[in-house]
Formats: C-alpha cells, sequence, structure tokens
C-alpha cells in the first residue's frame, strides 16, 4: 500500500522528467570532456572549440522559445517528447562519425535544434501536474539534479572512460542506447496533460485574461533573461573550455580532470534540487543571492588554486551556484506567470540565455583564449557570474508560502507587470 501511495503519477513524472533531461545535458557536455582526444585527432583549436558550444546553442536559442510555444499549443505532448529524445540521441550517436570539424559543427547546430524544446516541454509537462508544495522542489530536482547527474558527474567520468578504454568515436556510439529506451518510456508512461487542471490547481492564474505581451512585460521575466544569461555565461565558460585547461594548463591527466569536474556534479546534484526546497521557506530571493554569491567560486577555484583536493572541495562549494540557475530559469518565471504561458516564460529565459551565454560567450571566449591564453575564458566567467548576483537583488518574490504571507490570503495573481 505504501508503495502505491509513494509511485504516484506526479513521481513517475518527476522521474521521468529527471532522465530525460539527463541524457539531454550528458549528450549535451559530452564533447567537451573528450575534446582534448578529439582536438589532437582532429587538430582543433580553442577557437574551433568555442564555436562548437556556440553552434548548439544557437540553434537551441531559437527551437527553445519556439519549442516553448508549440508544446503550449500541441495536443499530444508526450508524442513530441518521445520524438525529440529519439532524434537527439540519433544526432548524438553521429558524432562519432565525424572526420572533420565542419561535420562536428553541423552536427551541432542539428543537437541544438532537436534539444531545445525538451526543457520548456518537460518543464512546462512537470509544471501542470505538481502539487503546488512540491513545485520548487520538483523543477529544481528534475532540472538541477538531473543535469549536475548526467552532464556533470556521469558524463566526464563515463565518457571519458570509455573514449580511453576504446577511443572518442565509441563513447558517441553507445550514448543512443539510454535515448532508446527513453524514448519508448515516455511514448507508454506519459500522460497528456489535462487543460482543466488549470482551473483545478491554478484558479486565479489560469482564468485572468492576461496578453502575451503582458507577460513579456513583466519584470520577473527580463531579470530572469538577464540572471540566467549572465550565469549561463559562467557556466558554460567553465565547462567548455575547464576541461580543456585542467589538462593543457594544469597538465592534469585526462582521468584526474574527470574526477576533478565530476566534483562540481556531486555538489550540482545536491544543491540543484535542495535550494529550490529550501527557497520554499526562506523565499526565492534570498536564495537565489546566497547561491550567487557561491557561484563565483567555481572559474576562480581551477584558476588559483593547484591542490587538487582543494580545487574539488571549492567546486563543490561552489556548485551551490546551481540554485540561482534554476531558480532564474524555470522556477521563478513559472511562477511570474499564469500557469498557460509557463511554457513561453520558459523558452523565453532559456532561448536568450542560450543566445548570450551558450552562443556568443563561446565564440568570443574561444578566441579571446587562442590570443590571451586558455584561462581568460575563466576570468570571463566570474565576471559574469559578480554582475548576475548584482541584478538578483532586484527579483520580486514568487513563493508561494512568502506572497502569500505578505499579501495575505485574498492574492488575486502573480502577474505584477
Amino acid at each position: 500500500m505504501k508503495n502505491k501511495k509513494f509511485w504516484t503519477y506526479e513521481n513517475k513524472l518527476v522521474v521521468i522528467v529527471f532522465f530525460t533531461i539527463g541524457f539531454v545535458f550528458f549528450d549535451r557536455l559530452a564533447i567537451n570532456y573528450l575534446f582534448p582526444m578529439i582536438s589532437a585527432d582532429l587538430g582543433l583549436n580553442y577557437t574551433q572549440l568555442g564555436l562548437l558550444g556556440a553552434a548548439l546553442a544557437l540553434t537551441w536559442s531559437v527551437s527553445g522559445p519556439l519549442g516553448g510555444f508549440i508544446s503550449d499549443k500541441v495536443k499530444s505532448k508526450k508524442s513530441m517528447l518521445s520524438i525529440l529524445v529519439l532524434a537527439f540521441s540519433v544526432i548524438s550517436l553521429a558524432h562519432g562519425l565525424a572526420q572533420s570539424f565542419a561535420m562536428l559543427f553541423v552536427l551541432r547546430l542539428l543537437m541544438g535544434i532537436v534539444e531545445g524544446p525538451l526543457i520548456p516541454q518537460t518543464q512546462s509537462i512537470l509544471a501542470m501536474e505538481s502539487s503546488e508544495r512540491r513545485k520548487g522542489f520538483n523543477l529544481g530536482f528534475t532540472m538541477n539534479t538531473s543535469n549536475a547527474l548526467f552532464g556533470s558527474i556521469l558524463a566526464p567520468i563515463v565518457i571519458v572512460a570509455l573514449a580511453t578504454n576504446f577511443d572518442w568515436h565509441t563513447a558517441f556510439y553507445l550514448t543512443i542506447i539510454p535515448g532508446l529506451i527513453l524514448s519508448f518510456v515516455i511514448l507508454k508512461s506519459v500522460k497528456n496533460p489535462d487543460p482543466a487542471k488549470f482551473h483545478s490547481m491554478h484558479v486565479t492564474k489560469s482564468t485572468e485574461k492576461v496578453k502575451v505581451k503582458d507577460v513579456l512585460k513583466h519584470r520577473n521575466i527580463w531579470l530572469s533573461v538577464v540572471v540566467f544569461s549572465l550565469v549561463m555565461t559562467t557556466l558554460m565558460a567553465f565547462q567548455i573550455f575547464g576541461p580543456t585547461y585542467l589538462v593543457k594548463a594544469k597538465g592534469l591527466s585526462e582521468t584526474t580532470m574527470s574526477f576533478v569536474m565530476a566534483s562540481f556534479g556531486v555538489g550540482y546534484a545536491i544543491f540543484g534540487f535542495l535550494i529550490p526546497t529550501i527557497s520554499e521557506r526562506t523565499g526565492r530571493k534570498p536564495a537565489s543571492i546566497v547561491s550567487g554569491l557561491l557561484l563565483i567560486l567555481i572559474p576562480l577555484a581551477i584558476v588559483f588554486v593547484d591542490s587538487i583536493p582543494l580545487m574539488m572541495l571549492l567546486l563543490f562549494i561552489g556548485s551551490a551556484g546551481s540554485g540561482v540557475i534554476g531558480m532564474s530559469m524555470s522556477v521563478i518565471p513559472v511562477e511570474s506567470v499564469p500557469l498557460q504561458y509557463s511554457g513561453l516564460a520558459i523558452g523565453l529565459t532559456i532561448g536568450i540565455g542560450e543566445l548570450i551565454g551558450g552562443f556568443l560567450n563561446p565564440m568570443v571566449n574561444g578566441a579571446l583564449a587562442d590570443i590571451y591564453g586558455i584561462q581568460t575564458p575563466l576570468f570571463v566567467a566570474a565576471g559574469a557570474a559578480v554582475v548576475a548576483l548584482i541584478f538578483s537583488f532586484f527579483f520580486k518574490e514568487t513563493a508561494p508560502a512568502k506572497v502569500q504571507s505578505t499579501n495575505g490570503p485574498e492574492i488575486k495573481s502573480s502577474v505584477q507587470i
């Protein structure tokens, strides 16, 4: 009986979304950990490393908002989700066939197209099916913890181990296996959300006549866009250039580098859901500020610290910065607008954040690394984290418990332009 109570559809959906987002980031970040091997094989430079990161982010920045808009309109959300998972798994496998920078670049563009809609799609579905008291946990756990576990812990360890024991081509070939399984599970287990839940769960949010242009004018949405763009700049500079910096500048082996990067992932997995959960009581704004402060540690730790244990400890602590990433990307946007616009709000935040932090950032940083040294992107990352912290002070509080205690039980809407 207890198992039946635990294995509710909400919990089942959380697990499915957790693995879906996890594999998205596993496939997205795998190339960064393999780049020292790929560059030696294909003769690539730092500018090309930045361009590979930028290519995916460019198409992701377009397909993210578009996918968020479509996810709010399409009838069979589960079919769309299943097809997208299958598509990015096939493209990930195709990376193993690449014999040139041009082919890798085209594959990164294609991967961004199919992966972009997945985050707003999954987070929108989960927002509809989550109970109010668990929304912060569900969104934070599936977005941050899965990202960390698969993208920052398993990816560096597993993908580097596979490439070391076989080669980097084979490592990419094997990534299709979990994608095929997950695509099937989604098709069989996920339900298309019932639109009536807008009214039964979030009456005031879903019945108000709010236009899309009003959503776009909301202060929290644009603050989320700015903060997420900046923290994306920090995170992507660290994840794209960090592995190569540790191998080329610090002289670490690929295996040691993978464990150093994984120490960040361990903290990301823990703090990724812990901070959004704590923010249910403390408020989203205070949690974002504290988290944003710790984010600054990440790029500075691998530049200024030579002791591997100390570096790993600081990366673990700095990973608490993952809280502001999830808060600005999904939790605050979802709570700031009527629920039927959640896909658009998340898609807009991710789209612009990817354009700035994921597209422009690695291109510029790749060129700077070739001119001034591989450490340059990490200083840019630290500066972006400082500016993100400053903007976090201007968020309007959205945590339901905090908003209700401030405004009383008669609150009509979270939409405050």
